[in-house]
């Protein structure tokens, strides 16, 4: 069976797993630097929301070639800056709602949770641009902060909670270029 990676052509086993080619194509991406950002199988478009373990264990005599189109990473990440700016403008903009409930009433604002979870994003979002891209901040020192900010969280200090997001994580949120 043919696969296609931009330019790039080989043949496997028509008796190989769509998994193990979709590695194949993914890997030799990766080693280019590369990300792949359009996959077709047997002609037809697929996205990451039809990788499902269905799919992903026939064989490749069953679904036919595989077409992927890939693009530079750091393209991607520049191209994306924009969209990180406005990214880190909500994730501070929202961390600054939190200061007040925090400080004030003394109650952890149940949003914090998924506050987390886009901060998580964010930090491997910047961790995605590699070395060489300017990134917000000190991601190195941003990431003990976070650490510290969840420590606060798991003995329920709002005010620890506060001092941190306000002195430390929203500065870095505001401080760093893209």
């Amino acid at each position: 069976m043919r696969i296609t990676l931009d330019q790039d052509q080989w043949d496997v086993s028509d008796d190989q797993l769509v998994s193990e080619a979709l590695t194949q194509v993914s890997d030799r991406a990766h080693a280019q630097s590369r990300l792949v950002t359009s996959l077709k199988l047997g002609g037809s478009p697929i996205t990451d929301r039809d990788l499902q373990p269905r799919l992903l264990s026939k064989l490749l005599k069953e679904v036919g070639p595989i077409d992927a189109c890939s693009q530079n990473i750091q393209e991607i990440m520049t191209n994306a800056a924009p969209a990180i700016t406005k990214f880190a403008s909500t994730l501070q903009a929202e961390a600054q709602g939190f200061l007040t409930p925090l400080r004030m009433s003394g109650v952890i604002p149940s949003a914090l949770d998924r506050w987390f979870g886009q901060l998580a994003d964010y930090v491997e979002l910047i961790q995605t641009a590699g070395p060489g891209r300017p990134v917000r901040g000190d991601l190195q020192g941003l990431s003990s902060w976070i650490q510290e900010l969840l420590e606060a969280r798991t003995i329920q200090d709002p005010i620890r909670m506060a001092d941190i997001l306000e002195f430390e994580i929203i500065p870095h949120l505001a401080s760093s270029p893209h």
